[in-house]
């Protein structure tokens, strides 16, 4: 099966069959219900000129903020988180928000110094050239000590962020800037959940699931970029896509949120070393129509990307005019 295939037709009596085939059709199941069409849709390549300085340039701030070590000990740290601030922005204005989780050996500062700041270029650029509302980002790291670290101990740190993502990092940040939340506590916090999206690549698109999975009320926007759930165990995304898709329906038909309460835009390159993690959870999802469907779920994938920042900046360009609208 060759990874740039585009159209899908999935069966939920088929499941176990999900194919693609030259005409794009499947037969209709033995209740005769019809077939569910979805689309894998394909990315464009970022303009070049997006990658030009833009005359009406943001800033990036740090901010360091006190959290704790969620792997057992709850020992205080203190940790840097990095914002971007809009051109103009105004303190007495509200903006929407994304928080940005970068991958393994990652630290706060690589999301927004790759390639000398091409993300922050972007930025300027999607919002000087109309495509998206001023908006503020945020590139944070789950480790604890800001440095690069081994791979089970960064899994460990990974899977218990979701904490502090609502416990003190959100506190941090928009108790200080303006966004639509008008307090910081849960309650806020869940009211201002529209304006407020979760991202991340590779470990920080495992990242992603895990607040999907633990905080769906927190923020409508998921941007899951390279990267599976690990609900159904390590890779489980690839491994036990159907147990997985499953697992993640049940959390969204026990939740407030399911019909347009969120938006999953879920991305990968097809020469990427963690497409299958990708690919093969994202046909099971798909398959569960019922719960994951265009009003909220789709699946981007980048032609000939590979596992590396130029296809995040590809879906970066793509997604933030989904999630916040000029």
């Amino acid at each position: 099966m060759k990874k740039n295939i585009i159209t899908v037709i999935l069966s939920v009596y088929a499941l176990c069959c999900i194919a693609c085939m030259d005409n794009g059709k499947m037969p209709n199941n033995e209740n005769n219900k019809p077939h569910t069409e979805f689309t894998i849709q394909m990315t464009t390549p970022v303009p070049t000129e997006y990658f030009n300085p833009a005359t009406e340039q943001g800033k990036v701030e740090r901010i360091e903020y006190s959290s704790k070590d969620y792997t057992g000990s709850m020992q205080t740290t203190t940790k840097p988180a990095y914002v971007y601030l809009p051109y103009g922005y105004d303190a007495s204005q509200k903006y929407d928000i994304i928080y940005l989780i970068h991958g393994w050996t990652g630290t706060a500062e690589t999301n927004f110094g790759w390639a000398n700041g091409r993300l922050i270029t972007l930025f300027d650029n999607l919002i000087q050239r109309g495509k998206c509302k001023p908006f503020i980002a945020v590139s944070p790291t789950w480790d604890k000590d800001n440095r690069a670290k081994s791979w089970g101990e960064s899994c460990d740190e990974v899977a218990v962020f979701y904490n502090e993502y609502k416990n003190d990092l959100i506190p941090a940040v928009e108790g200080r800037y303006s966004t639509y939340a008008e307090t910081t506590d849960e309650a806020g916090i869940v009211a201002s959940r529209e304006h407020r999206a979760f991202g991340g690549f590779s470990l920080g698109s495992i990242t992603t699931w895990y607040e999907f999975e633990n905080g769906l009320n927190l923020q409508k926007w998921y941007l899951p970029m390279s990267g599976d759930s690990w609900l159904a165990g390590v890779f489980g995304g690839q491994s036990q896509p159907e147990k997985t898709a499953q697992m993640l329906a049940d959390i969204v038909n026990a939740s407030a949120y399911s019909g347009n309460g969120f938006y999953v835009w879920y991305a990968v390159g097809t020469d990427d070393s963690r497409f299958y993690q990708t690919h093969n959870q994202a046909l099971a999802m798909a398959a569960l129509f019922e719960t994951f469907n265009e009003t909220n779920f789709s699946y981007h994938q980048k032609q000939g990307g590979v596992h590396d920042y130029k296809a995040v900046a590809e879906f970066i360009y793509h997604a933030l005019p989904f999630f916040f609208p000029k």
